[in-house]
């Protein structure tokens, strides 16, 4: 029996799908996933913070069981999208709010534009801008990703996946073999996001970046960044660009790559539920 219950929102004619845990009654927290993956690798982190929060974990638009979008991924596109989320399940209470990766920017989007309904805010190992290395792996693998044509099995995938991610806790492996990926008409295993997802990691985000390092100038909440050490998605120089920026900002780094909450979620867990309580 799952401990989650399924749920969509309209968001200006696009269908936003959305898991949720706990009790509705608790204080909420919200979950944005990085690219080209969909809500329930907040799995295990959802179910921990579960115990004394609402958690809500939306699949980004082009994501998951989400629509596909007619008007592309730009950021501020993204972030309408959480917000009209927010407004219709009536979270009128400050909420918790964490991203990781390109969920990071949608983050910072929402922070800023409504900086009187997120209580705190925690970025796993993104931020307004990334490293030129960073960049280019990110394009490379996000590329490489919807290259892909398909599994002929549930066991192929979970041996791709593993390979590409030896790093990730294992369970984390068979939630993205079972959420990741759709059956299509030929029988094949094929991935659920829009393949044009692809194009956010090249120029067409630039121009985000100048209203992205504004938006975090405005998010004036207690901010936690959390750091991958080995990761080439930040350095210590943005990192601490970020950190003067964001008024009430600090950073813990994890002995991780990129995929902090999915390396090591218990320590990721533990950091979020402190920062929590800092913020109360």
């Amino acid at each position: 029996m799952k401990d989650y219950q399924d749920g969509y929102v309209n968001a200006g004619g696009t269908r936003i799908h959305y898991v949720e845990w706990g009790d509705p009654s608790k204080e909420p927290v919200i979950l944005i996933h990085g690219l080209n993956v969909q809500a329930h690798t907040w799995d295990l982190v959802a179910r921990g913070l579960a115990k004394d929060h609402r958690v809500i974990a939306p699949d980004l638009r082009g994501h998951g069981e989400s629509d596909w979008s007619k008007n592309g991924y730009r950021v501020r596109t993204l972030m309408n999208d959480i917000a009209a989320l927010v407004d219709e399940l009536g979270i009128v209470a400050p909420f918790h709010l964490v991203g990781h990766s390109a969920g990071v920017r949608v983050a910072i989007a929402y922070a800023g534009e409504h900086a009187d309904r997120v209580k705190t805010l925690s970025l796993s190992d993104a931020g307004p801008e990334t490293t030129r290395a960073g960049a280019e792996y990110m394009r490379d693998f996000i590329q490489r990703t919807v290259s892909i044509r398909g599994f002929r099995n549930a066991q192929e995938a979970w041996d791709y996946y593993k390979n590409e991610h030896p790093e990730w806790v294992e369970e984390l492996i068979d939630l993205h073999v079972e959420h990741q990926l759709r059956r299509n008409w030929a029988g094949k295993l094929v991935l659920k996001a829009d393949p044009d997802v692809q194009w956010i990691t090249g120029s067409a985000s630039l121009p985000d970046i100048p209203y992205l390092w504004d938006m975090s100038a405005k998010a004036t909440m207690p901010t936690l960044l959390m750091v991958g050490r080995t990761s080439n998605v930040l350095d210590e120089a943005l990192v601490e660009r970020m950190t003067t920026v964001m008024p009430n900002a600090r950073a813990v780094w994890f002995e991780t790559g990129h995929y902090v909450p999915r390396e090591q979620p218990d320590k990721f867990l533990e950091e979020l539920q402190a920062h929590f309580a800092e913020g109360q």
